[in-house]
């Protein structure tokens, strides 16, 4: 076995990410993809290899110093090999060296597809702690997409990938925006409450796809399974769930 480790896979580790992924699928429900190298955020990618094939992968990122992420995949026909626990030991290795840099406990937690069998009885028999569970939503985007207005309200841009909705120059609402592969992703967006159920959230949220329309095809968020509300919100402006997020902290 030959492990290697990159934060910027080339195009030909990409292609076995992929194939393994496919592989993986072929076995069992998943929707989840390969994670993004974004730029700003600390991830590493583990690629371990039998000769010239990928047997196992396992993604590791720090949203802050505070949370360490991790996702793992294994050939189905390599399992219950060690390949996932040879995996794990090092991905704890960086939540370690991130704890003696920070000073504090860091959370590690897992991203596991929760419509997987065979991920869910991973979690139980490593003693995982379900934590809770994230959807991610993507919509579309065409030229008509353009053409929505969130009269009303008025979208300024506040730089740093910022942008906030106005009603008669008050600030109501802002939504963040960050290329992410092909697509652009959205997050942080809210509306202040004292303005909320009144339909400036999905007026809001069409200024925006107006907005990215010109930009890119696709757009993606993500939201906690218990905002019942922002899914709602969500769907009704066309979105649709491509992955279905489960967290266990370990």
């Amino acid at each position: 076995m030959n492990l290697m480790r990159t934060t910027q896979p080339n195009g030909q580790q990409k292609k076995d990410m992929e194939l393994l992924l496919a592989s993986c699928k072929d076995k069992e429900p998943l929707l989840l993809s390969i994670p993004q190298a974004e730029d700003g955020l600390e991830a590493d990618f583990l690629l371990l290899y039998d000769n010239a094939s990928l047997a196992a992968m396992a993604y590791v990122c720090f949203p802050d110093d505070s949370m360490c992420e991790c996702f793992v995949l294994v050939e189905p026909a390599r399992r219950k090999q060690g390949l996932f626990r040879q995996l794990l030991d090092h991905c704890l290795d960086f939540a370690e060296a991130c704890e003696k840099k920070a000073g504090h406990a860091v959370d590690f937690c897992f991203l596991v597809d929760e419509n997987t069998p065979s991920a869910a009885a991973v979690m139980e028999a490593i003693g995982a702690e379900y934590w809770y569970s994230e959807y991610k939503l993507t919509r579309d985007l065409t030229a008509k997409d353009q053409d929505m207005t969130p009269h009303p309200l008025a979208i300024r841009y506040e730089g740093e990938n910022l942008y906030s909705a106005l009603l008669e120059d008050q600030v109501i609402g802002t939504c963040a925006v960050l290329p992410s592969g092909s697509e652009y992703y959205l997050y942080a967006f809210q509306i202040h409450k004292d303005f909320q159920a009144q339909g400036y959230g999905k007026k809001f949220l069409r200024g925006m796809l107006s907005l990215l329309a010109p930009k890119t095809q696709k757009v993606s968020l993500q939201v906690s399974g218990t905002n019942y509300i922002a899914r709602n919100l969500y769907k009704k402006t066309g979105f649709r769930t491509s992955e279905a997020l489960s967290y266990y902290l370990y």
